[in-house]
């Protein structure tokens, strides 16, 4: 079954990436898989390389050839896709607001903490593991773990300050790389995409702030 999604995040995992966006004509949320498990599902680059060259960029429109929906509770957008994609334009984050709109949520994720008990979501009908959301007040601070440096973000959504959400923005976190360890502001007002991973070793799942869109930065 072939979709036509507007691509909301490219962040990065495994070494590979995690992407997923929103099918134009039903507004469903979808996250593209493998069934590598040794790089945790993640999307190669192979696969998001155009015929000219080009690799897939956030807000592109393209055309995925999906095989089957992936087994999973915590993330339920889950696809498994077959070939490369094909890229057939590129939207504006105003034009994606004008014809798909943002998501509405009073918590993310359904707390106000940077993780979530999976249970927890057993009391929701319909969960979902991706929103796209305005934010205020935003800014990032520098951790230097052994595998290199991470950044964490935190910000206000809907009057209530969210700390310390990892970051999977590449773009973002090469702009802003460099900066020094301290808390760096980044914008007043943005439009991000928040991804909820799968459980890790402790049994929970993270909070990931997986795209950010500002005229800041």
């Amino acid at each position: 079954m072939k979709k036509i999604i507007v691509v909301l995040a490219k962040s990065a995992k495994a070494g590979n990436f995690c992407v997923a966006g929103i099918e134009l004509g039903s507004n469903n949320w979808i996250r593209p898989v493998t069934s590598d498990e040794e790089i945790q599902g993640a999307v190669p680059a192979a696969a998001l390389t155009c015929e000219d060259k080009t690799e897939i960029q956030p807000l592109d429109l393209v055309q995925i050839e999906f095989t089957e929906k992936a087994a999973g509770e915590v993330q339920p957008e889950n696809f498994y896709f077959a070939g490369t994609w094909k890229k057939f334009g590129h939207w504006s984050l105003s034009e994606f607001e004008k014809y798909c709109g943002l998501d509405r949520a009073d918590f993310i994720f359904y707390n106000d903490s940077r993780r979530l008990e999976p249970e927890a979501l057993s009391s929701f009908a319909r969960h979902k593991s991706l929103l796209i959301l305005p934010i205020e007040n935003i800014s990032l601070k520098a951790e230097q773990f052994d595998d290199g440096v991470k950044f964490r973000a935190s910000f206000n959504y809907n009057g209530t300050r969210y700390e310390n959400f990892a970051v999977g923005d590449i773009a973002l976190c090469e702009k802003i790389s460099g900066r020094g360890s301290g808390e760096i502001f980044i914008a007043e007002r943005a439009v991000a995409t928040f991804s909820l991973t799968n459980p890790f070793k402790d049994g929970k799942s993270y909070k990931v702030l997986a795209q950010l869109w500002s005229q800041s930065v």
